[in-house]
């Protein structure tokens, strides 16, 4: 296909150029063209200008639009079925609509013909309405965005009834979560007491509900209902049922019996997301050299970064360099090593409520320094190694079937990886691979798309690590500490052990994309990410010492660091971070025991039920086991 090359004069050799004296510099035209698309844009616009070919006029409030059919149709399904259909309509040159503003359709017409439109708060919810209608998905979809961009917690009310009325994904998402958050808050404005009945009950089921208490609930629906008591007593049956009186305390349910003349009716036995509190679980924190230990003495710590406190979970047994991740508030440990210096296959679930650890079905592979993440309804269980191999397979465990399948197979051999799952993708940073039998640091970052079932990948100019703490932050993923060296060798033979070396300060971060090569990754101290929302600078210091294979956790918007290694030294100590600190943290708190310090442990955070809550569910648990006996 032809393409418009660099202009040369004819008549020019192989000597000397043409200088100014030779010609003047407007006989030679640039090396750059217009994009036919900027012609037919402008051409379509000057024609409507000089009201030119037009062949249709919309009536709008008795004010007419003159258009052409043609572009109308190429813009919109919703005028191309009108235009293209048998019926009468499709031959009529003046058309009728309603439901839409003359200001609004000028609007339409204007971003039809030129893709511009001027938004603002006061019209983009109206224009978002007129494009929804007349199927002009382009423009419908820049008001959702704006309307998005613009999201309150005054506004996010109206902008969900508005989203789940014209079934916008994007706004429906965000704007749920925005009222759940607040949900306390927003029950007390006065849009809230015009919601209709089936968008309050929506909102009631859900479990994102900023609550902390299931009163909260019920006392917002009585106050709906109390705004127009004839019209709206009628619904409170259906709206109650979307309500958990299990949650509820003693004293709080003989006030709602006291109210309803009567119990309640039994809702699900789910705490909503405000019941929650979230800590920092770590998997093994004793001295594995202390041969006096049992295995019923290595508990599982948790850290609560609110309190400063630790508290102790049920034991799991010693195990080094485990896969542990949360999804939905479920926890999950597989693989590692265990003190035979055997790998384990093996995969538990925390079941919080019991704190008891639940033995699931074993991966068919023993795995130690493995990725462990969580997508969807899935679980995967990435790379990693066995005392004879670095593995390239992966593994992939339905949460509802609790079954285990074979996974996407990696590309390339890989373990001690930094890891992190962001939107439906599966990120692997770095880590350690194989090149000629050696080992070698892996500088790239592998992809997994999860709807696609593909890989990509990255490379990092920027250099990367191994044993490295991997976490999603906004815009992208990061990996915190680890070894950075081009190659080293594994010790014996032994691929779970590595030969010591000098760890790193850095922080990693690689912005979120589509594995192309508009990815980039920068080191600490530099770079910036962003999200599909609005870009924004994302600077991380680094750290206060150089750690490696430390546990890496996100609470709430801080990063923590706890523990870790460099070489031959361990480090007990607590570090966090958050945007907008221009550096490291340390905690008073250090890891708890007195160890000198421990690395290579299984680091994540979990939802945990706050304190009443839970006693409300092992009450209800305790209660069901004493029937069954």
């Amino acid at each position: 296909m032809w393409r418009p090359q660099p202009w040369q004069d004819g008549d020019s050799g192989p000597g000397e150029p043409l200088s100014d004296s030779d010609s003047e510099e407007e006989d030679f035209p640039d090396d750059t063209t217009t994009p036919l698309g900027e012609y037919v844009t402008q051409g379509l616009k000057q024609l409507l200008d000089a009201r030119q070919l037009c062949d249709v006029t919309l009536i709008v409030e008795g004010r007419k639009f003159t258009c052409h059919r043609a572009l109308l149709a190429a813009v919109s399904p919703y005028f191309r079925a009108m235009f293209t259909s048998p019926l009468v309509e499709s031959r009529l040159t003046e058309i009728r609509l309603e439901e839409v503003t003359p200001e609004v359709m000028e609007t339409v017409i204007q971003f039809v013909y030129t893709g511009e439109a001027g938004l603002n708060l006061e019209t983009a919810e109206d224009l978002f309405v007129a494009a929804n209608r007349l199927q002009v998905l382009p423009l419908q979809d820049l008001c959702s965005r704006f309307l998005f961009e613009h999201l309150s917690v005054e506004n996010c009310l109206g902008m969900y009834s508005l989203a789940r009325s014209h079934h916008d994904p994007l706004l429906l998402r965000a704007s749920l979560r925005l009222v759940a958050q607040h949900f306390p808050r927003v029950s007390r404005q006065r849009d809230f007491l015009l919601l209709d009945p089936g968008t309050l009950g929506s909102l009631l089921s859900s479990d994102r509900l900023g609550v902390e208490s299931e009163l909260e609930v019920y006392d917002a629906a009585r106050r709906w209902a109390e705004h127009q008591p004839r019209q709206r007593y009628l619904h409170m049956p259906a709206l109650l049922r979307h309500l958990r009186p299990g949650l509820l305390s003693a004293e709080e349910s003989w006030r709602l019996e006291e109210e309803l003349g009567g119990a309640a009716p039994g809702g699900p036995l789910r705490p909503r997301e405000g019941m929650f509190e979230k800590k920092i679980v770590c998997i093994d924190l004793k001295p594995r050299e202390d041969g006096s230990l049992r295995e019923g003495e290595f508990t599982v710590d948790c850290f609560d970064p609110r309190t400063g406190k630790w508290e102790q979970l049920a034991a799991l047994g010693s195990l080094l360099c485990p896969g542990c991740t949360a999804v939905e508030g479920r926890l999950f440990v597989a693989g590692g090593v265990l003190r035979s210096g055997q790998v384990s296959a093996a995969l538990h679930e925390y079941d919080v409520v019991r704190d008891r650890w639940l033995e699931r079905p074993p991966m068919a592979a023993p795995r130690a320094m493995l990725g462990l993440l969580g997508c969807g309804d899935t679980l995967y269980a990435l790379g990693g190694c066995n005392r004879g191999a670095l593995l390239d397979s992966a593994e992939c465990f339905d949460l509802r079937a609790l079954a285990w399948r074979p996974g996407p197979r990696l590309p390339l051999p890989l373990r001690s990886f930094a890891c992190a799952a962001l939107r439906g993708r599966l990120y692997l940073m770095g880590g350690a691979t194989l090149e000629q039998n050696r080992a070698a640091i892996h500088s790239g970052v592998l992809i997994y798309h999860t709807a696609t079932g593909h890989w990509s990948h990255v490379g990092l100019d920027s250099g990367a690590t191994c044993c490295a703490g991997g976490v999603a932050v906004r815009g992208g993923v990061c990996a915190v500490g680890g070894y950075c060296r081009d190659a080293t060798k594994f010790l014996d033979g032994n691929f779970t052990q590595l030969e010591p070396l000098d760890a790193t300060g850095r922080v990693l971060f690689f912005r979120e994309g589509r594995g192309s090569s508009r990815e980039s990754a920068t080191g600490g101290g530099g770079g910036a990410g962003g999200s599909d929302r609005a870009p924004s600078p994302v600077v991380f210091p680094g750290l206060p010492r150089r750690i490696a294979a430390g546990g890496v956790a996100r609470w709430k918007r801080r990063i923590y660091v706890l523990g870790g290694e460099n070489g031959s030294r361990f480090y007990d100590s607590v570090y966090c971070w958050k945007p907008g600190w221009r550096s490291w943290v340390q905690r008073r708190e250090k890891l708890p025991g007195d160890t000198g310090g421990v690395s290579q442990f299984g680091c994540t955070t979990l939802k945990f039920p706050k304190k009443h809550i839970l006693a409300r569910l092992r009450g209800t648990h305790g209660a069901e086991r004493t029937q069954d006996e």
